[in-house]
């Protein structure tokens, strides 16, 4: 049953960006952010793995736009990222995907 599984977490991930500690998080509003962005979400997540800097840049956008302002833009995003740091931002995106992927239950595995 769906009140047995956790559908999405919402913890989020931590990652330090310059002086300051950002929660990555994928929630309802970021899928629909990629849906509007990709044919397929799977582009995106496959993206990521390959580091295409436009995908991370985008992935970051949707990752953070539901906590900051509504003046957030994805070059802000984009901002936050720079060589130094992007590795560990591609590895917080790539958990903060995985944390909101459901957990399998034994009823989904039947």
């Amino acid at each position: 049953m769906a009140s047995k599984a956790k559908i999405m977490k919402d913890a989020g991930t931590k990652v330090t960006l310059g002086n300051e500690v950002k929660t990555l998080k994928f929630d309802l509003n970021s899928l629909c952010v990629l849906s509007e962005k990709f044919e397929n979400i799977d582009d995106a997540f496959k993206g990521l793995e390959k580091r295409d800097f436009k995908i991370i840049r985008t992935l970051m956008y949707a990752a953070l736009a539901s906590d900051e302002d509504d003046s957030f833009t994805e070059k802000d995003a984009g901002a936050l990222v720079t060589l130094r740091n992007i590795t560990d931002v591609a590895d917080a995106l790539a958990e903060a995907l995985s944390d909101a992927v459901p957990e399998p239950t034994d009823e989904g595995k039947k």
